[in-house]
């Protein structure tokens, strides 16, 4: 292993064209549509792995720009973007089934909810739950040695991507990863392998086939205090906080740009030129695991607070700003899960400029009615410059209270204007009583927002995708087949909750994979999606 690294980096805001060349999904191209797939774990996933069966379907996958991501919607966009070329897409998402009435429990095939392909990404969450989890951490540390700090990112090494060929410890190398990860060939022989020549193509995993650029969201703590903020730290090929943001300290600086990926968590040496650094090689390479584990972080703040030995479990990585970098250095800094911030992906988007947006709201809150207002998920209200519902309250403004806890990191996300989200309350409530798929198509003016590099005084056009029971489709199963689904869903279908049922057996995976899939692709429903990626809202 070489002992430094030559890396690219992009200053923000870039000049020259030097965005297009090293991250050329920094600025999407004028009416391009993007795709969220919010956080939520297991249910997440499944949710996710339903959506992009549709988009397959109707031939709609190849028009999208990016797929953003947080949490569990990361395990899923991890694994289909990096999917080796060996596995068919049809073999990874499932096949659709666009008639609930010709589902059945067992047998094989697609009808069939017990059965799962050998390459399905259904067959992730059969493998996780704190139980499973804390079995396969006890033996990453005491049979491999793992120390505290690495564990997390090894649970997630195994146990979502080793299924896709996607994490393979090396025993010569402390059974930890040994792969980079990157865009495809062509761009790291274009610019990585040529500054590095002590690397091959081997050494990376590479996407290998067609897709939209992935964005995997997480957030970085802005320092150690108990009233620290989080700041969006967005990854992919290039990763790092775009915004320049002022700390403690005489001429600290956290962000200011992004850096090549192989490059994080290492010591920050010397400028080569004005878009090349130096760095000392990390102890161990950054994988997709440590992005993928950032990610979803919040299970390791679960498993670290149950687990008083385990403290330590929450990433922790070598960092340096690209602003300011030769005076302020490297420092290890914290991370959160990217939901903790938020938790669609959708400002990500945002900040790229995307246009229209298709968003899986993927949640385990359903719809509901309070003291006589609408109740929507969590995720939704901060996006508006709102508090999430408390009763008693509603709906609290962040003008007037910065709220606390978990409440307290929202308030940055306003992105669009308060007034526009009782339109949305409203239709989702209306598609919601009507009986069939919760999807509302709404048209936005976005605000600016520093705080996620996003500079405003634009629409976009959005199509929500919400997570909730769907009668029209729930009556069109068998009554065996219903059964079936709420033995296996706790009868919690589709609203699987996030921490407490992260293992989810094949029916209750293939239910929720086949609702979201009729939801988009059956016939007439279909008309919706067609409709806003040719016509927009």
């Amino acid at each position: 292993m070489p002992q430094t690294l030559n890396a690219s980096i992009l200053p923000l805001p870039a000049v020259d064209g030097a965005a297009e060349a090293l991250a050329p999904d920094l600025q999407a191209p004028v009416g391009s549509i993007g795709l969220c797939l919010s956080g939520g774990g297991s249910r997440a996933l499944t949710c996710a792995m339903g959506q992009l069966r549709a988009l397959h379907h109707l031939g709609l996958i190849d028009r999208v720009f990016a797929i953003s991501s947080v949490s569990g919607g990361t395990w899923a966009n991890s694994c289909y973007t990096y999917l080796p070329a060996s596995i068919t897409d049809e073999d990874f998402l499932g096949v659709p089934v666009l008639d609930p009435s010709k589902l059945v429990v067992f047998g094989q095939g697609p009808n069939a909810l017990e059965h799962l392909s050998p390459n399905n990404l259904g067959r992730v969450p059969g493998g996780l739950g704190y139980l499973r989890d804390f079995g396969e951490i006890w033996k990453l540390w005491h049979e491999w040695g793992y120390p505290t700090t690495e564990l997390w990112q090894g649970l997630i090494g195994h146990g979502v991507l080793r299924h896709f060929g996607l994490w393979q410890p090396d025993p010569a190398a402390s059974h930890f990863d040994t792969h980079y990860f990157s865009w495809n060939q062509a761009y790291i022989e274009s610019g990585t392998l040529r500054r590095n020549p002590g690397l091959r193509a081997s050494d990376f995993y590479l996407v290998q086939r067609r897709r939209p650029f992935p964005v995997f969201n997480t957030a970085l703590f802005s320092d150690s205090t108990s009233s620290a903020d989080l700041l969006p730290f967005e990854a992919n090929f290039m990763l790092g906080v775009r915004q320049a943001w002022p700390t403690p300290g005489p001429q600290a600086t956290i962000g200011g740009g992004l850096l090549e990926s192989l490059a994080m968590n290492g010591q920050f040496q010397k400028d080569v030129d004005t878009q090349v650094v130096s760095v000392a090689t990390p102890s161990r390479r950054y994988t997709l695991a440590d992005v993928v584990g950032s990610s979803s972080a919040a299970f390791a703040q679960v498993l670290e607070e149950t687990y008083p030995e385990l403290k330590g479990l929450v990433p922790v990585y070598d960092y340096f700003p690209i602003q300011n970098r030769a005076k302020v250095g490297t420092a290890a800094r914290s991370f959160a899960d990217g939901g903790s911030l938020e938790n669609l992906g959708l400002n990500a988007l945002l900040a790229r400029g995307v246009s229209r947006i298709v968003v899986g709201i993927n949640t385990d809150e359903g719809l509901g009615m309070d003291d006589g207002q609408i109740v929507v998920s969590s995720d939704l209200p901060p996006l508006f410059g709102l508090q999430p519902y408390a009763k008693g309250k509603g709906y609290v403004p962040y003008s007037r209270d910065p709220g606390q806890g978990a409440n307290r990191l929202f308030r940055h996300n306003q992105v669009f204007p308060t007034a526009a989200f009782a339109t949305l309350q409203n239709a989702l409530w209306q598609a919601r009583q009507r009986g069939g798929p919760v999807i509302v198509a709404q048209r936005l003016n976005v605000l600016p927002n520093p705080w996620f590099n996003i500079p405003g005084d634009s629409s976009v056009e959005i199509l929500w995708l919400y997570n909730d029971f769907v009668p029209a489709f729930w009556n069109k199963l068998h009554a065996t087949v219903r059964l079936a689904i709420d033995a296996a869903g706790k009868l919690q279908f589709p609203l699987y909750n996030t921490f407490d049922m992260l293992e989810l057996d094949a029916v209750a995976v293939n239910a929720l994979a086949h609702l979201w899939t009729w939801n988009l692709a059956a016939p007439g429903n279909a008309d919706v999606v067609r409709d806003f990626f040719d016509k927009g809202v």
